[in-house]
């Protein structure tokens, strides 16, 4: 979890952080990534692929909430910053919704919620506006992801 959030700073960091909502398609394509929104086949939301000499590949389900499709981008560049982390160039993720969580997939989720949510504005926002709809669309996320965020934060 503390790898995951210090990495989201250190991307942050490196873009311009900022309040609200970031272009998380100028921030994966400044990390070294293209993103590509397309149909995707049904109960997958994303996915990347990275193959040795090419640029790693972050594909969208176009037909997601702009809210979806934000944290969709950012976990799957949390997948990026992860493998280039340990020396990786060649690898895939699917997220399948329902699928199998595991380690990568917690890091990818945990990157995501600290770049589109970052701890000290969130907890700001969310005690301040008192629910998931007003957080969420302070930070252009689902409701979800902000509920997910505040329970790993141990605010619920």
């Amino acid at each position: 979890m503390h790898a995951a959030k210090n990495e989201a700073e250190k991307v942050l960091d490196s873009f311009g952080s900022c309040e609200g909502a970031l272009d998380v398609v100028n921030l994966a394509e400044s990390q070294g990534a293209k993103v590509v929104f397309g149909a995707l086949k049904d109960g997958i939301s994303g996915a990347i692929i990275a193959e040795h000499g090419k640029k790693p590949v972050i594909y969208v389900e176009e037909s997601d909430s702009p809210g979806r499709q934000r944290f969709t981008i950012m976990h799957e560049l949390g997948h990026l910053i992860e493998r280039r982390a340990n020396g990786d160039d060649e690898y895939s993720f699917v997220e399948k919704r329902g699928a199998k969580y595991d380690l990568h997939e917690f890091y990818a989720d945990e990157f995501a919620g600290n770049v589109l949510m970052p701890e000290s504005s969130f907890r700001r926002i969310y005690r301040g506006k008192g629910d998931e709809l007003a957080a969420a669309a302070h930070f252009s996320v689902t409701p979800s992801a902000v509920l997910k965020r505040a329970e790993r934060l141990g605010l619920v």
